[in-house]
């Protein structure tokens, strides 16, 4: 049988006339069928005048595209088979030197792709990727049915990304603006169905990279303070690993650190080894190398974490069998027979669903019938696609495992993925919970158990049923400390996790008092109604938080450690308690085996960014499923620690029971107040002070501080402020970010660098203190009377105005007080004496110029580079991955406050002041904590409501009530205090015992000796001679010319 006339087609001169006679070719293969057209060799007659490139047949050649275009319109997803085989001469067509070709082989390309079968995109994409003879205008034509395919089929699209990419990239540089703008434009569209949440916002940034190389080390320094938690296909790695590849071969170390970093992220939340394949050999050999060969070594060991994190990825066993095109082209040859083309095509479209892991019954009948039915009767076709999809299901997919069956009812069942700060803890793992069950979660430190409980009673957890389905309660016995003076029947009511459930007075105070809590204290009870929240024990605070669940109803409990620091007696009433609760689901996270034990119904363990479900309690599990299991429990010889710089010598300061900061009777009354805030406090500080500053909320603890360290000023005349010169203070404030809000681009590291580069330290200069008012300003800009020195040793006196301080000081030659090198208008500098200076108004700045020599003293042993802040860093608890490799911004909340911490100890202080520090560390951090401040050289005060960790610190406790301050003591620190206040009163003028109260020393004044009387006299004469005012005999005595002596 011959093929169709092509004829009047091929004879037809305008595009007209050669629309009108390919329609009419169209129409006739439709009558004929598209089966019978290829057996009578239509399509290779097409495919035959196609291939002519003579310059006679150019007519030819634009017929026979008009014909297939017409042919794709009338006949559908039928004649695709055929047509789509022929892309490669088509795409070639489109730099046909005759304008006719050309047009309509673009014409053609882009009706095929509009309207290709879903699934027919893997067939066609390695024929429009392929590089014919490179001419542009084929390039062009590619690259723009790229962007109709991803706009069209973007989940086709995506799975294929891992072979565009590539392409695309190269196009990007092509010589042709064209093609470089239709290359970027298919790139943006392509990178579009890229699903990944987490790099989905960069994507422009990193099209952008492969324009622009300069801007790769700023986009990777993004990529990496991001906090990857979506599972990771290979249509990410296929964005991504171009650049990290590029990113490694950067000179900066820091870069080649980031890319391991985001690689290693990137690994650990790929769950199919199948998809990381492809960029093994592009990333494995980079990591391998570096680890080897960089320098610096905290770098290598990054390297190596990704190195071996990528391999264990790829070593992983699949989740998703692969079947390769041969043999689902053998399967269709088992159950059907037919043409090649057909056979090819149909295998192409099954074989991309199976990539998608679609096996639905219905999506296969519907993808596949059109080209099944080519190849075996009608009525055998639905029969044929069920035998294949039953055949190619076998091959991929793999047997889960079988699930406990029961008649419990279930109260979640999600998958999800959980990151804390830039560190994945879970990835796309699955959480089924049933009723009545009791969980033990277990895993490694750090593998994420806390923070999953806290993302579960936050909402916080994907597919996780709402509070008005499922009632959750995180069980926690930590007050927060502005609650901690709260009565306890008061806490429950106005309780915040217990807001919309109706719960009154009287329900309360029924629940408190069935677990135990008595009326009040008349009967010396260990808990009532009455007593404040922070002084219960450890164990009346969970009977109180569990007394909270009862009263919610909770379906959920979530405890984290129920029986820490608990007595034998309660331990067991939490145990019975909870196996008692027959309708209610539990939690719990617990380092004692006895307990879980006797509780748990199951076990759920974090293993590999996973959670696994077993059935039995810890030691059952352990014994029959994971023997590792146990090791979790195992006291570890490492642990969380935390170091302050030790703050060394200070000038004049040879006990560490001598005052270096105090406060004098000060009263302070906030503006528009009616009556002061403080009155008549006063406070000692010396470097062996552990003080407690504790008091109701707005008592003023925060105030006092403030006006301690120069935060704020003091009442005029109401008394003194006093810090040594040489003293240095870090002071942390409970609203800490403050500090760090405008710096979120830079890395800690790098924010402590800038804080202190020219030796003080900037935040400082923020202090009221600090900043000169108005009259301030005006009173430094007056001249005054100096005296000084000629080089030929002359006295000279002159008038001078104030330009700056060189930061020069000395202690005079006779004498103790010091005196301050001042550059003067006329750029010529002398010295001047400190209260000459203070008299004139230089106070404050006298104030900067001492806290920058203080600062400037630590330099020669804590030099300001990377690797010693990085180290300071790391001794507060902040490793060099959040150190000195993320932003600010991308920090949590715990880990900025560490920032905050080490910040403010960089100049090593002699005094540290932490305003509620409990608010912001957690248990372990706060253990850490109180070891550092016990085995630190300097003083330490601490705002907190936290009694537990303030009695592990502090003996000394600074109590605020009725707008003024006592003191008080234990017995071990009263005794010590009043041996230091004896040893002291020789050198001081007033002394705080160890009451608070303040004892004036009695002094009297002896004569000046005749040698002393002589020096004086001689001074006056001299001043005199020179022109100069002298004091009057009142003045000498009260200027020290008079010597005292203790009695």
């Amino acid at each position: 049988m011959a093929p169709l006339d092509f004829s009047k087609l091929a004879a037809a001169t305008s595009p007209e006339e050669r629309l009108t006679a390919a329609t009419a070719f169209a129409d006739a293969m439709s009558k004929l069928g598209v089966m019978e057209a290829h057996k009578n060799g239509t399509f290779s007659m097409l495919a035959a005048e196609l291939a002519d490139k003579g310059k006679a047949k150019a007519n030819a050649r634009a017929a026979a595209l008009a014909a297939l275009s017409a042919v794709v319109k009338k006949l559908g997803v039928s004649a695709e088979p055929f047509v789509a085989a022929m892309l490669p001469a088509i795409i070639e067509a489109a730099a046909d030197k005759m304008k006719p070709v050309s047009m309509e082989a673009d014409a053609l390309a882009k009706s095929l792709c509009e309207n290709l079968s879903a699934h027919a995109v893997t067939f066609v994409l390695p024929l429009v990727l392929a590089e014919a003879d490179g001419k542009w205008q084929s390039n062009l034509l590619r690259v723009e049915m790229l962007s109709i395919l991803a706009k069209k089929f973007p989940a086709q699209i995506e799975r294929e990304l891992v072979e565009i990419v590539p392409v695309v990239s190269g196009l990007i540089w092509d010589t042709k603006p064209a093609v470089k703008e239709g290359a970027v434009k298919a790139m943006e569209s392509v990178c579009d169905t890229m699903n990944n949440k987490d790099i989905k916002g960069f994507v422009p940034k990193i099209i952008e990279c492969i324009q622009n190389p300069e801007i790769v080390t700023e986009t990777i320094h993004a990529l990496a303070g991001v906090v990857f938690v979506a599972e990771v296909f290979a249509s990410a790695l296929a964005v991504m690993a171009p650049l990290l590849k590029r990113g490694f071969d950067e000179n900066l170390i820091s870069t080649k650190r980031n890319c391991a970093r985001i690689t290693e992220n990137m690994a650990k939340l790929v769950d199919d080894p199948y998809e990381v394949a492809p960029f093994i050999p592009m990333l494995l050999p980079a990591l391998a190398h570096w680890k080897e060969e960089v320098s610096d070594p905290e770098c290598r060991e990054v390297c190596e974490t990704a190195h071996a994190q990528l391999k264990r990825t790829a070593d992983q066993p699949p989740v998703w069998k692969r079947i390769e095109r041969s043999q689902v082209v053998e399967a269709i040859k088992a159950v059907a027979s037919g043409t090649e083309e057909v056979v090819n095509y149909t295998a192409a479209v099954a074989h991309s669903m199976l990539a998608l892991k679609n096996l639905q019954p219905e999506d296969w009948t519907a993808s596949l019938s059109p080209f099944v039915g080519m190849l075996v009767p009608a009525a055998k076709v639905q029969d044929t696609i069920s035998s294949l999809l039953g055949t190619l299901s076998a091959f991929v997919k793999i047997e889960e495992a079988k699930e406990e069956v029961d008649d419990a009812e279930q109260l979640c069942d999600c998958q999800f993925s959980l990151a804390y700060g830039n560190k994945v803890l879970l990835n796309q793992t699955v959480l089924k919970l049933k009723r009545g069950y009791r969980y033990g979660l277990c895993g490694k430190n750090d593998s994420g158990k806390t923070s999953l409980m806290r993302a579960i009673a936050n909402q916080q957890v994907e597919g996780f049923p709402p509070p008005t389905e499922l009632r959750t309660m995180f069980v926690e016995t930590d007050v927060q400390g502005e609650l901690a003076e709260v009565p306890v029947l008061d806490f429950v009511v106005n309780h915040e996790g217990l807001k919309g459930f109706g719960i009154t007075t009287e329900m309360a105070r029924e629940k408190l008092l069935s677990v135990g809590f008595a009326e009040d204290d008349s009967g010396m009870a260990p808990a009532s109604l009455t007593k404040q929240v922070g002084r219960l024990s450890g164990g009346w605070r969970m009977k109180l938080a569990l007394v909270r669940a009862m009263l919610m109803k909770a379906d959920i409990l979530l405890l984290d450690e129920p029986t820490n620091h608990l007595d034998p007696g309660n331990v067991k009433w939490v145990i019975d308690y909870l196996v008692g609760l027959t309708s209610v689901t539990s939690i719990i996270v617990s380092h004692d085996i006895k307990v879980l034990d006797q509780v748990c119904t199951h076990v759920l363990q974090i293993d590999n960014l996973k959670l696994k479900q077993y059935k039995g309690n810890l030691t059952e599990v352990a014994n029959k499923y994971v023997p590792d299991l146990m090791s979790y429990f195992k006291l570890k010889a490492t642990k969380f620690t935390m170091r302050f710089p030790q703050p060394g010598p200070l000038e004049g300061v040879s006990s560490k029971g001598k005052h270096i900061m105090k406060m004098t009777n000060i009263t302070f009354t906030y503006p528009g107040a009616p009556k002061p805030q403080l009155t008549g406090v006063t406070v000692r500080v010396s470097l062996s002070t552990r003080a407690a500053c504790i008091g109701a909320n707005g008592a003023g603890k925060s105030t006092m501080i403030k006006l301690l360290t120069g935060e704020l000023q003091p009442d005029k005349g109401s008394g003194e402020v006093w810090k040594h010169p040489n003293a240095r203070v870090a002071y942390v404030a409970q609203h800490a970010f403050h500090h760090i809000e405008h710096h979120l681009e830079k890395t800690p590291n790098e924010y402590i660098r800038w804080r202190y580069e020219y030796g003080s330290d900037k935040e400082s200069l923020e202090k009221v203190t600090a900043k000169l008012s108005a009259e301030e300003e005006e009173a430094i800009s007056k001249p005054i009377q100096i005296e000084y020195k000629t080089e030929d040793g002359a006295l000279k006196v002159q008038k001078c105005v104030f330009k700056r301080f060189t930061e020069g000081r000395r202690t005079a030659s006779k004498g103790k007080e010091y005196e301050y090198e001042v550059m003067w208008k006329g750029d010529f500098t002398t010295w001047v004496t400190k209260t000459k200076l203070e008299q004139n108004g230089f106070k404050k700045l006298l104030k900067h110029v001492d806290d920058k020599i203080a600062a400037l003293a630590t330099q020669l042993v804590r030099p300001l580079t990377q690797k010693f802040v990085e180290s300071h860093l790391n001794d507060v608890g902040l490793a060099p991955e959040f150190a000195t490799h993320t932003r600010m911004g991308a920090l949590s909340g715990g880990q900025k406050v560490k920032v905050v911490l080490a910040a403010s100890m960089w100049n090593t202080p002699h005094i540290v002041i932490l305003d509620e520090p409990t608010n912001y560390l957690d248990r372990d951090s706060l253990g850490a904590m109180a070891e550092a401040i016990d085995s630190y050289d300097g003083g330490v005060v601490i705002i907190s409501h936290n009694a537990q960790f303030v009695d592990q610190v502090c003996p000394e406790v600074w109590h605020l009530e009725n707008h003024t301050l006592n003191l008080k003591g234990s017995y071990d620190w009263l005794e010590s205090a009043n041996k230091e206040a004896v040893k002291l009163a020789a050198q001081q003028d007033t002394y705080v015992d160890g009451l608070g109260n303040e004892v004036t020393l009695e002094k009297k004044k002896k004569k000046a000796s005749k040698a002393e009387l002589k020096k004086i006299k001689k001074s006056i004469a001299d001043k005199r001679k020179a022109g100069m005012e002298v004091w009057t005999d009142e003045e000498l005595e009260e200027n020290g010319f008079l010597a005292e002596s203790a009695e």
